[in-house]
Order: structure tokens, then C-alpha cells, then sequence
């Protein structure tokens, strides 16, 4: 079997930085975490504009997707250059991942903040037992039981793709 990086690409990167295999490591990991990231955002953007017509176009929906982004794309370009034994200016990474901290917190925290997920409540029981009713199969979608699970099930599938993408946004970071 071939090696992933012939000697000379090796002794090359082992003369540029000795722990240069943790970086390529970290760097493969943060490709996957934001690849599910932006699977999980972009899933949650399209379910919100589905089921809530009234909130469609909100620049709240997308802005997480560009840190997620920004974190994608670097560090996809920079295991490139890394894998040619070329790689990149260590200020070209600073600049990456405080540009990804710079847009990730403020998104994180506006993607909690406007999260449909707040708009959860438990089912609410309104018929009494001893009238014959089965409690099971009867729940009142008015009013009182309009955001709950029973009644509206598409606001927990998105409530819980938009935690989801949220962890991975903080894992990501």
C-alpha cells in the first residue's frame, strides 16, 4: 500500500513544523464538523421557511452558515496545500480562525436567540377523563396546544436540527 505522503513531502513538513500531522488531524476533523454543520443549518433554514412562511428571508436563518463556511473552505484549502507538502502561512491560519470566532459567536448567539426551538410547550389537557374521552387520541389544537407536539410535530423537527447545528457550530469553533 502507498503512503499518503511520500518521504520528501514528509521531511518537508517535518522541517516546517514538527507536529504538523496533529494540525493535518485537527484540520480533517474541523472539515467534518463543518460539513455537518452546514448540513444541519442548511436543513433547519429550508424546514423554517416551509413550515413559517412569515419568517422567510430572515438574514438571522443564514448567519451561521458563514462561519461555518469560512471554517469549510479554509481548512479544506489548507490540507490541500498541506497534503502538496506546501503548507500555508501561519498567518493566513490566524487570520481563518479569528474571522471564524469573530462571525461564530455573534451568529451562535443570534441563531439561540431567534431559535424556533423557544417556542416549545407541553401538551395541555383539557378534557377531563371521567367524560368518556380518550385521552390519547383527543387533544385540543387550539389556543393552549397550538406550539405543542402533538398539534404542530414540525416545529420540534426544526427546533431540533437548529440545536443540533448549533452544537456542532460550538464544537466547530
Amino acid at each position: 500500500m502507498r503512503p499518503l505522503f511520500s518521504a520528501e513531502t514528509r521531511r518537508r513538513l517535518q522541517e516546517n513544523n514538527p507536529k504538523w500531522h496533529i494540525k493535518a488531524t485537527l484540520q480533517a476533523i474541523c472539515i467534518f464538523l463543518s460539513f455537518i454543520a452546514l448540513i444541519l443549518f442548511a436543513r433547519a433554514t429550508d424546514l423554517i421557511h416551509q413550515y413559517f412562511p412569515y419568517w422567510h428571508g430572515d438574514w438571522s436563518d443564514w448567519m451561521p452558515l458563514f462561519p461555518v463556511l469560512i471554517s469549510l473552505i479554509f481548512n479544506t484549502l489548507a490540507l490541500a496545500f498541506l497534503f502538496r507538502g506546501k503548507p500555508l502561512h501561519p498567518g493566513w491560519d490566524v487570520t481563518a480562525h479569528l474571522l471564524t470566532w469573530t462571525l461564530g459567536i455573534p451568529s451562535m448567539v443570534i441563531a439561540v436567540h431567534y431559535m424556533v426551538a423557544w417556542l416549545w410547550q407541553p401538551t395541555l389537557d383539557f378534557y377531563p377523563s371521567d367524560e368518556g374521552y380518550d385521552l390519547d387520541t383527543l387533544i385540543g389544537c387550539r389556543r393552549w396546544n397550538y406550539w405543542s407536539e402533538a398539534c404542530f410535530p414540525a416545529i420540534y423537527t426544526t427546533g431540533r436540527t437548529e440545536i443540533a447545528g448549533n452544537v456542532f457550530l460550538g464544537l466547530l469553533m
